[in-house]
């Protein structure tokens, strides 16, 4: 049974960022693309796709679903069974002075499916009429399950020529300790030539054992507040697409650096759940 890439439009200029993104994503992985759209008034599937501003060319494996409700309970009960949902982070009542809409906020935490955000004015890039990552960032703090989690992000990166930027931070000794299984940098430096080389050898092979047949790729280390390291690396190397593994809760007080990365990205953003 094909899997599924689920796109909520509700037929706003921001929504449909998304829409070259999740058709490429299906095509690339021979995924039903499914259109959602929730409105209490019914459409003709012709008259739908004309409201939405989608034309039928082009499209091959889709299915048009108009439900009735609440976005932020239909599209996460929609999205069970599905491999990705692809999202703009605003859509009628768009306002990009806040980090992203009341329903995109909901879908990320609701959904254990994992979410593409799109922003209105995200820098996408396309080749052929199709959304294909050039280079992508995916930072990993060396925690169990973080590589594992990857899974949906190597999927689509696997079907692209994308070159993958791998971008371990560093925290303080105090904050790293404690949490088994991890694998962070060193903390010694008698002999840097050997030691970061071998480290960064041993982390690649942990963390990615198979990663170097199927992608260039290249490990980069850094030091600091997440949030900025991660902006500053993506500015700096003109990533086009990064990907993150998090733990699944916007409570206050938590993902905060990935709040500060949906709110400042242009780039698509990939938010992968990690996995228990």
């Amino acid at each position: 049974m094909k899997g599924k890439v689920l796109l909520p439009l509700d037929g706003s200029e921001a929504s449909l960022k998304a829409f070259i993104p999740a058709k490429s994503i299906a095509e690339m992985l021979d995924l039903n693309l499914i259109i959602l759209h929730i409105s209490d008034e019914e459409f003709s599937d012709d008259r739908l796709l004309e409201k939405l501003n989608i034309s039928k060319e082009g499209l091959k494996c889709f299915i048009i679903r108009q439900k009735k409700g609440v976005p932020e309970t239909v599209i996460p009960e929609e999205a069970r069974g599905c491999n990705y949902i692809v999202m703009g982070t605003h859509g009628k009542t768009c306002d990009e002075s806040s980090r992203m809409g009341s329903t995109a906020a909901a879908v990320v935490e609701a959904s254990d499916t994992p979410v593409l955000l799109i922003k209105p004015g995200a820098d996408l890039h396309i080749k052929d009429g199709r959304w294909t990552p050039h280079k992508t960032l995916i930072p990993l703090n060396g925690t169990p399950g973080s590589a594992e989690s990857l899974d949906p992000a190597m999927d689509i990166l696997a079907k692209t020529d994308s070159e993958v930027d791998i971008l371990h931070i560093c925290g303080t000794r105090e904050e790293e300790e404690g949490m088994e299984g991890e694998y962070s940098a060193p903390y010694y430096e008698d002999y840097p030539q050997h030691e970061w080389n071998s480290w960064a050898k041993e982390f690649v092979k942990r963390f990615f054992p198979e990663i170097k047949k199927h992608f260039k790729t290249r490990l980069s280390l850094s030091h600091g507040d997440p949030g900025e390291e991660i902006l500053n690396f993506s500015r700096k190397n003109k990533n086009d697409f990064i990907a993150i593994v998090w733990h699944g809760t916007m409570q206050h007080l938590r993902a905060q650096t990935l709040k500060r990365l949906i709110f400042e990205c242009s780039c698509p953003l990939l938010l992968i759940k990690l996995k228990n």
